[in-house]
């Protein structure tokens, strides 16, 4: 179990972003993504994972996170767009978010995995890696929203989108 999570935490560290006011376009994604059932793993999936998110901020002193509407829909879309291509990529322009719902920072964290069907799974491997932990952990970060779905052979896919809201 123990390299199993080595090896989740070296692929998450890989693939973590945060973004301080980066305005970065979109980018074309692979042409022709292949025709894959997917579907989303619900609201109290991602309910779930923002409240485990949660109880990881406040063992530290921090405030919860609300959920934030404005974002929300980016967060499904990127999760639903990787696993149709199944595909684990950050979102290129996650400025764009400063367009539509402002705020001085945002960054976003993704998973992909079989085991990542319990919400409190997926959080607990963002915290063992430090790039995401420091991401989960960030004062400033008040607002997020999370995107899940599943593919045919079922493995999740995960994004959370967290802001810091101006001023």
């Amino acid at each position: 179990m123990r390299a199993i999570a080595r090896a989740v935490r070296a692929v998450l560290a890989l693939l973590v972003v945060t973004s301080a006011l980066v305005a970065a376009g979109p980018r074309e994604a692979s042409a022709n993504a292949p025709d894959r059932q997917v579907r989303p793993m619900g609201d109290a999936y991602e309910s779930a994972v923002l409240a485990a998110i949660d109880r990881r901020r406040a063992r530290r002193g921090l405030h919860g996170l609300t959920a934030s509407d404005c974002v929300d829909d980016l967060a499904e879309s990127r999760s639903r767009r990787m696993a149709v291509r199944d595909e684990m990529v950050h979102y290129p322009g996650l400025g764009k978010v400063f367009g539509h719902c402002g705020g001085r920072r945002v960054g976003e964290i993704i998973a992909r995995g079989k085991g990542f069907g319990d919400p409190a799974v997926v959080v607990r491997a963002w915290m063992d890696s430090p790039s995401h932990h420091e991401v989960i952990v960030r004062p400033s970060y008040r607002q997020a929203a999370v995107g899940a779905w599943r593919d045919g052979r079922g493995v999740v896919y995960v994004s959370v989108i967290f802001r810091a809201p101006a001023g």
